[in-house]
């Protein structure tokens, strides 16, 4: 089989309007996690766009068409509010205007039924350092933001500063893990017990952060089930007792 299937219904509700530097206040989901953009004008990766102490810059894309900027929440979430903020150095910040906010269930680069909802757009008309805030009507929960400038040609996305605002919920309907055997988590955020790995899939897909999880049939009953929400934290091992459930797309 190939994989494991995890069943739940999840309900989300936000609503829908576009606000100007008006914040409701619940947890920056954003900090820490996994950017990446289109293309990477000069020393400027997606990255620094997550960290507000490099707002002044930012984040910066080559000439691309659509340039697109993405953070993987790494978890799903109930999203309150999303905070887009111009950079501050030069003339960089027309390069935010009229780019547009969605937030999506999955990775659009892998999976076919990915569900996206439309949060709001930067207008033609900005100053550096100015901060967008929208809502996002998603009734699904949501993992992933994506920040998109479309043209005819190819367009720069520069950005100051994301903030994501929202709390942790429970995963979308289906979850599909791929197994890896001979691979085992590196940076657990939980070690428990489960008695198959099924059992480990539903401790995983009890809290809302963990993406993969590892299960031996072997391991001491109480370390036989490990839990991350960490990119890239599973390492091979000399012992095919482990396998590694990897979340991904049929």
């Amino acid at each position: 089989m190939y994989g494991l299937v995890v069943l739940l219904c999840a309900v989300l509700y936000t609503s829908v309007t576009r606000l100007h530097n008006i914040y409701v206040h619940s947890e920056n989901i954003s900090i820490g996690k996994d950017a990446k953009q289109s293309s990477t004008y000069s020393t400027y990766p997606a990255s620094m766009a997550l960290d507000k102490a490099h707002a002044y810059y930012g984040s910066f894309t080559s000439q691309d068409n659509p340039s697109w900027w993405e953070v993987d929440l790494r978890g799903y979430f109930n999203i309150s509010n999303i905070t887009v903020t111009a950079t501050s150095y030069s003339d960089w910040y027309i390069y935010m205007k009229n780019a547009f906010v969605e937030v999506m269930d999955k990775d659009v680069s892998l999976c076919s039924d990915v569900q996206g909802a439309w949060c709001g757009e930067v207008p033609n008309t900005l100053a550096a350092g100015e901060e967008f805030t929208f809502t996002c009507n998603a009734t699904f929960p949501v993992r992933f933001v994506r920040v998109t400038r479309r043209s005819t040609s190819g367009i720069y996305l520069s950005i100051g500063h994301v903030d994501v605002q929202g709390e942790g919920t429970t995963k979308p309907y289906r979850s599909y893990y791929k197994p890896s055997k001979n691979k085992k988590v590196s940076e657990p955020f939980l070690t428990t017990s489960a008695m198959i790995a099924g059992d480990c899939g539903i401790v995983c897909h009890q809290h809302h952060s963990c993406i993969d999880f590892s299960f031996s049939a072997t391991a001491p009953t109480d370390e036989n089930c490990l839990l991350t929400d960490k990119a890239l934290s599973s390492h091979h091992v000399n012992d095919n007792s482990w396998t590694t459930y990897t979340i991904t797309c049929l």
